[in-house]
């Protein structure tokens, strides 16, 4: 299971930071910084395709 942990916290006032996680070893897979949740959201639909849908989740934090 993969999991795309973006924090929420600062939409519209920085950043947006997000991290791609490994929920199984907790291992930081991907961890980066945005401007738009466009970015984000791309991110996530390529997760999807790659680790399959069932195997990707959104987890705002």
């Amino acid at each position: 299971m993969i999991l795309l942990k973006v924090d929420d916290k600062t939409f519209g006032k920085s950043k947006i930071t997000y991290d791609v996680v490994d929920k199984e070893n907790g291992q930081v897979i991907i961890s980066g910084k945005c401007m738009d949740f466009t970015i984000v959201s791309d991110k996530y639909y390529e997760l999807k395709e790659q680790y399959g849908s069932s195997n990707v989740k959104l987890v705002l934090k």
